[in-house]
């Protein structure tokens, strides 16, 4: 079985994002235009790392209402806890170890709060959210939510640490999120000087994400906040060179056209403009 190398590693870049929340951008990273990243990570678009940190009371750092279209987004809770809104109907409480679902497909716009206890006496947060492509097919299907929580998304015990598989099936264990792309998704926490090892489907991308401590790939450490691309080879391995928190991200390359504006991804700038023309005029929906 041949190890897959890292072929590239981007640092994330620290930014705002919502109202006022700190996170660090990781899909595009430092020095990378959008283009760039979406080739490279092909079928995902956008990994954002949120927090870790504590609000003080009183905040309202959240994300207010804002639209997507033409792909989805899979939100993850460490820690804290968010309310979720959208144009649908679509409600959910995101609590640690739950996740999000949301197909922006045609058109949503939505909001994620703190909850009101939160509001009230502060807390930490923390969390990931990763935007997944939408086949060309499937841009154009209509919006949904779907709320994956903590007790769908068990840790699952390995050599030297723990495995929760939210997407795809790694080690065992099919995640709860279903995606017409096809991926993997995972969040592993190991013990310094565990190894973990793990076929991945030929043609497909992957790579190591470490969220807090490090790995070693091969010859290369792999810093917290960091994205390891993969290079060609049957599996992912590496070993922990601290406690480590990681997210594990594999899938296979859609390899059609991107046009992106914002909080939209379509096929042509055509499509773009009709979106944009859509937003202004309602019919990507509400939220009141």
């Amino acid at each position: 079985m041949s190890i897959k190398p890292v072929v590239s590693l981007v640092a994330g870049l620290p930014t705002r994002d919502g109202n006022r929340v700190p996170l660090t951008r990781l899909v595009p990273g430092r020095g990378q235009d959008g283009g760039e990243a979406f080739r490279a990570m092909d079928p995902f678009l956008l990994m954002d790392h949120f927090g870790p940190m504590v609000l003080p009371p009183g905040t309202d750092a959240g994300f207010p209402p804002h639209p997507h279209r033409g792909f989805q987004t899979l939100t993850y809770l460490i820690q804290g806890a968010f309310r979720h809104r959208d144009s649908t109907g679509g409600s959910g409480l995101l609590r640690p170890g739950g996740a999000q679902l949301m197909n922006a497909g045609s058109g949503i716009v939505h909001e994620e709060m703190p909850v009101a206890e939160q509001l009230e006496t502060g807390g930490p947060i923390e969390g990931v959210q990763l935007w997944i492509n939408l086949p060309r097919a499937e841009k154009g299907s209509a919006p949904g939510y779907t709320d994956l929580q903590p007790e769908s998304l068990p840790w699952r015990t390995l050599p030297g640490g723990r495995i929760r598989v939210l997407a795809g099936t790694l080690a065992g264990v099919t995640g709860p999120a279903r995606t017409p792309a096809k991926i993997a998704y995972a969040h592993l926490e190991l013990e310094s000087g565990a190894r973990f090892e793990h076929a991945i489907p030929p043609g497909w991308i992957a790579a190591a994400v470490p969220l807090r401590g490090s790995i070693r790939i091969q010859d290369t450490t792999v810093p917290a906040d960091s994205v390891a691309r993969l290079g060609e080879g049957d599996a992912v391995q590496w070993e922990a060179l601290t406690p480590v928190s990681l997210m594990l991200l594999a899938g296979e390359p859609l390899r059609e056209p991107i046009a992106h504006h914002g909080p939209f991804v379509m096929n042509t700038r055509e499509e773009i403009e009709q979106t944009l023309l859509d937003y202004q005029q309602g019919r990507l929906g509400r939220l009141d």
